[in-house]
């Protein structure tokens, strides 16, 4: 009996140690837009997400030295801010305990649940690639993996300054998050001593004139903000309202390399109208180069495509979906380096909140969404200057044309920069009217006045000879 008591005792110390190697689950909120149908890539955002959470378990001894596992807990937020906020709090009430929050694909579902979400201390790591008007400073547990478009306002003024202009104009989507990054492009513009000559909205209903104010402000370097599925409607717009030597005039600086994704089949014009149109527009875009990611080396964007099955181009939002779950495994990782007890986390933990806030400035890696750093919450970045060109083939390219960065300044001699070519001749900034006075010497008023008695003489014979011989 006592033997059988000693090994009843072994079996419970060794299912009491059993558990307590057992790894602890850290739950993970994720909100996608799965069945929205114009979001299409929301469901392939939720699987690369899911995919690097398999990755991540998968090494959990390498990086959490075998204490914890990852799960995600994802929801339909349906780009609805109303469906999100409601997903949120299923998850708050009816859900583990969570730790941090990844999504969401709509800025206006990202506002919504921010607002909440800060409330119980979750940081909310946003893979969208659309605008969010509120700063950071607003909601200081929003980690956006994309680069706010502020972060370009420096590399914009210099590639103005660059090329000597001093006019510009802004025309931007009518929204209220748009008029909010365009009015602080404005005022670094006017800081920088450049004339911001007009700042217009405008919807796809009232284009034509807003093209037109353009015309009669003579604005030529004209910045341009819409979302992807405008900007193949605007260029069409400028094709019909301008002809081509007008045409050729304007400089139109854009934000993002989102060519692929225009909606070249509409009615009103041809796509070849459309690319003609485009020619020689400039973008402004991060500096994010697609290698294998140093994180996982067996995983590059072109495997992440793979694996979500697609055969068209990988959208950034869904490369950023991916790299916002190895950038909590890395906080998580630092966080035991800190000896921060991650498991005792709870929705009134502001002191632990501030630390992962903190440590974010630490973390640096290299993702399949390219280099990922960040500063003040946001993610940082070099900017890359590029031009839409067509060759001699009529083979449309993205050329880069300068490098940016906030050390270096502006770099046009970079190993991949190419020179800029334009359309017709070297653009102006605006339209100008020139009196010049020119002013004759003695020899050629003598020469102009010869000729003038000698043409009034010749005139006055021929007169007379007429009526003589009538």
């Amino acid at each position: 009996m006592y033997s059988q008591c000693f090994m009843f005792s072994i079996m419970i110390i060794l299912i009491n140690a059993n558990q307590e190697n057992k790894p602890i689950v850290l739950h993970i909120g994720g909100l996608f837009n799965t069945d929205n149908p114009f979001i299409n890539n929301g469901q392939y955002d939720l699987q690369a997400a899911q995919m690097a959470i398999s990755e991540i378990n998968q090494r959990y001894y390498d990086l959490f030295n075998g204490h914890y596992i990852l799960n995600l807990l994802s929801n339909n937020s349906k780009c609805d801010p109303i469906y999100a906020v409601d997903a949120f709090f299923h998850a708050i009430f009816r859900c583990p305990q969570l730790l941090f929050l990844v999504g969401t694909s709509c800025s206006n579902e990202t506002k919504a649940v921010i607002q909440v979400a800060d409330y119980y201390n979750l940081i909310l790591f946003s893979h969208s690639t659309s605008s969010i008007s509120q700063a950071n400073e607003t909601y200081s547990t929003l980690v956006r993996l994309s680069v706010s478009d502020e972060n370009y306002n420096d590399a914009r003024v210099a590639f103005i300054k660059y090329n000597n202009w001093s006019n510009v104009a802004i025309l931007h989507q009518d929204s209220i998050e748009y008029s909010l990054m365009m009015a602080k492009l404005a005022k670094r513009l006017n800081e920088s001593n450049i004339n911001v000559i007009l700042t217009q909205s405008a919807s796809m209903t009232n284009l034509t004139s807003a093209l037109q104010t353009l015309r009669e402000k003579k604005a030529r370097i004209v910045f341009i903000n819409f979302d992807t599925s405008s900007r193949a409607i605007f260029f069409c717009e400028v094709y019909r309202t301008f002809n081509k030597p007008l045409r050729e005039r304007y400089v139109w600086i854009l934000t993002g390399n989102d060519y692929h994704l225009w909606n070249l089949s509409i009615n009103n014009c041809t796509q070849k109208e459309i690319i003609n149109s485009a020619r020689g527009h400039i973008i402004i875009d991060s500096s994010y180069e697609i290698k294998p990611s140093s994180i996982n080396p067996n995983t590059t964007a072109q495997q992440l495509q793979k694996h979500l099955h697609l055969n068209d181009h990988l959208d950034r939002q869904t490369l950023h979906a991916y790299d916002a779950i190895w950038v909590i495994a890395l906080l998580i990782q630092a966080s035991i380096k800190q000896q921060i007890p991650i498991e005792k986390f709870t929705y009134s933990s502001i002191d632990m909140r501030d630390q992962w806030l903190t440590l974010l400035e630490q973390i640096h890696f290299h993702g399949v969404s390219g280099p990922v750093s960040f500063r003040n919450h946001q993610r940082h970045a070099e900017t890359l200057i590029s031009q839409f060109q067509i060759d001699l083939k009529q083979e449309q390219q993205i050329q880069t044309i300068a490098e940016y960065s906030h050390i270096l300044g502006l770099n046009t001699k970079c190993l991949t920069c190419r020179t800029l070519i334009w359309p017709g001749s070297i653009p102006v900034d605006t339209e100008r009217s020139e009196v010049r006075r020119l002013v004759m010497n003695i020899v050629e008023i003598g020469l102009i006045t010869t000729r003038c008695i000698l043409g009034f003489a010749l005139a006055m014979y021929f007169l007379t000879f007429n009526i003589i011989n009538q």
